[in-house]
């Protein structure tokens, strides 16, 4: 995916970082770039023989991005850690962190090289039964993650970012979102004091929230890896977007809220109560936020995804109204 948030670098700088990494006497024998990703530059480093790496690389710190995404490379890292050591949750090891900016002026990251295939390209190839044990696996996966406990709502990586109650976070993740879009000149067919007067009319709903439980917020179908030999997941990726929050969130920020079956394991019946349905519904307002507002700072070609997640935008803003019209 072309972004302007990946950072551009030469094999001589991968190579220095690769020798910091895991000593000067490596030897880089081939240098691989990943382009599936829509935010960090990443790389296949092969060395030593045939030992395969990933090299993540941030943005230039000079770069603006949105205001969630500073810093998220901390977050992944110690995420990953923690992910990683609690059994069944697949995910790569980090192998070696760099925030020093000696060698380039971005955070680096190496991690495990995981060995398969994201579920987006072999979706279409797998028989309905398979489909649906991997969804089962995921759910399976996804309830272990939502068992990790923070101490606090909110950012990982930004402590000024992390509340005591969950309406308070989210209040701020909207809030920044917005200011996002006032920052690139990006306007919306509401006013900001509207879905914020919103946002507190259904603060209790939030506030059933009680309990901080890490959410990856990235589980869609390029970030989970399968083996295509047995068609299980062997990998979970790119955590750096995560946060302690309401699992809720989850199936949002990871598009299978319409995958009936996933989402009835997910939740544990068909059906979401009213309080959950009004977060499940502020939560898709977030997400198409996130949608519209990405596409100028990343400048994505084209319009299409912004005039799309806009229209999302109004149709859970219409959803909204209608709760308010029953009551």
């Amino acid at each position: 995916m072309v972004s302007i948030t990946k950072t551009k670098v030469i094999n001589e700088q991968i190579i220095k970082m690769t020798k910091r990494a895991f000593g000067e006497d490596v030897v880089v024998k081939d240098i691989i770039e990943l382009k599936g990703g829509f935010f960090n530059a990443a790389y296949i480093i092969v060395f030593n023989g045939e030992q395969k790496v990933v090299l993540k690389i941030s943005p230039i710190k000079e770069l603006k991005v949105m205001r969630y995404e500073n810093n998220i490379m901390e977050t992944e890292v110690f995420v990953l850690n923690k992910m990683h050591s609690i059994e069944d949750i697949p995910v790569p090891k980090v192998l070696y962190y760099d925030k020093s900016n000696e060698i380039i002026e971005c955070e680096f990251l190496f991690m495990e090289f995981v060995d398969g295939i994201s579920l987006n390209e072999i979706r279409n190839k797998l028989t309905e039964k398979q489909f649906e044990s991997i969804s089962s696996d995921l759910v399976k996966i996804v309830r272990k993650i939502n068992e990790i406990e923070g101490e606090y709502f909110g950012s990982i990586s930004q402590e000024n970012k992390r509340f005591s109650t969950w309406f308070e976070a989210f209040f701020y993740m909207i809030k920044e979102l917005l200011e996002d879009a006032e920052d690139a000149g990006i306007s919306f067919p509401f006013e900001n004091n509207k879905l914020y007067k919103i946002i507190k009319k259904h603060s209790d709903a939030l506030n059933k929230v009680t309990k901080p439980l890490l959410i990856h917020k990235d589980l869609w179908e390029g970030n989970i890896i399968i083996d295509p030999r047995t068609i299980k997941i062997v990998g979970v990726l790119d955590c750096e977007r995560a946060i302690f929050g309401d699992p809720l969130l989850e199936p949002i920020c990871g598009y299978f809220w319409d995958n009936k079956n996933l989402m009835n394991a997910f939740v544990g019946r068909e059906d979401l109560n009213k309080d959950e349905y009004i977060r499940f519904t502020l939560y898709k307002i977030y997400l198409y936020l996130i949608e519209v507002i990405e596409c100028t700072y990343r400048q994505y070609p084209g319009e299409d995804r912004d005039k799309w997640a806009r229209s999302q935008i109004n149709q859970a803003l219409k959803e909204l109204e209608k709760i308010h019209l029953k009551d």
